[in-house]
């Protein structure tokens, strides 16, 4: 049995940004339209419009989706600004809410790939959450229900954009766990290609969705842990041109330019996180206003 320390940081990295499905399409509910306003908040990181509109559907609607983007409010704020222990907590009671809906939507729609990746989604990041609060029970027991619900999304069609972006998570993953736990992935019968997994989130990157903006998040993440900082720069910048007003992919994109050693447009990306002054985000512009000041001091 993998002990919790090396299973919590397994889940941590097979579950860190197995994000958002699609719900962009046409065909949907009633509610259509104002969800994508919210969807569209969340990510220009307007997260007081978002959490308003958010909390008017959910007098009403069932829809996982509205209550999965009203978990992760709590989450991202959790994850990119300064983890307070009560973004934690109130991101675990929202959760809880979003897997019970969920679960019930996906009793009458089996191969819904969509609400598949949500769930499993969901469970990785109460792992993270919960191993970032010491709550390790919660932690392992969300691991293992989180990769079941991955084992049913690798099952799936391999063309919706939204397999193709768990498909790539997975091989990249798989293909880069560290030596000392890899003796259990490969007694579980767990394999995969760093490469292969790039190729597929740049396929999932491509999709016309809310999916191309997930993969382009994770494809980001994983070139700056990476070290590969002209990708990560190459992705950033595609985010930053989808949803100019997020100060967390501008962020992003001043952290890739700074290590490929453009300190100059790393500095106007600062710059530009500064200058938007999101009021739900202060620590992100605390950590650019320091970037900034660094850069300007070192280019003197």
């Amino acid at each position: 049995m993998i002990m919790p320390k090396a299973l919590i940081f397994l889940t941590a990295f097979l579950f860190l940004y197995m994000i958002e499905p699609d719900h962009g399409k046409a065909g949907q509910k009633p509610d259509n339209q104002q969800l994508i306003e919210a969807i569209n908040a969340f990510y220009a990181s307007d997260w007081r419009t978002a959490r308003s509109i958010l909390d008017r559907l959910k007098q009403h609607s069932q829809e996982p989706t509205v209550y999965f983007y009203d978990s992760m409010l709590p989450f991202w704020s959790y994850f990119f600004a300064g983890g307070e222990p009560e973004s934690a907590r109130d991101f675990l009671e929202r959760s809880e809410k979003a897997i019970d809906i969920s679960q019930r939507h996906l009793r009458s729609a089996r191969n819904d790939t969509s609400t598949v990746l949500l769930l499993s989604g969901l469970h990785g990041y109460r792992s993270l959450v919960a191993a970032s609060e010491k709550e390790y029970r919660t932690a392992i027991r969300s691991a293992m229900t989180g990769f079941n619900y991955t084992r049913q999304l690798l099952s799936l069609d391999s063309d919706d954009p939204n397999a193709k972006m768990g498909r790539g998570i997975f091989n990249y993953m798989m293909g880069s766990v560290p030596s000392e736990i890899r003796w259990a992935t490969s007694f579980a019968g767990l394999s995969g290609d760093r490469e292969t997994g790039f190729q597929q989130l740049h396929e999932a990157a491509g999709a016309d969705t809310y999916v191309s903006t997930d993969a382009l998040m994770i494809l980001t993440y994983l070139y700056i842990r990476d070290e590969e900082f002209k990708q990560a720069t190459e992705t950033a910048r595609k985010l930053t041109e989808k949803h100019p007003e997020n100060v967390i992919f501008h962020f992003y994109h001043g952290k890739a330019l700074e290590y490929s050693g453009k300190s100059s447009e790393a500095r106007a990306a600062y710059r530009r996180v500064v200058d938007l002054n999101n009021s739900e985000l202060l620590k992100v512009r605390e950590q650019a206003q320091q970037r900034l000041e660094v850069l300007t001091a070192e280019s003197h």
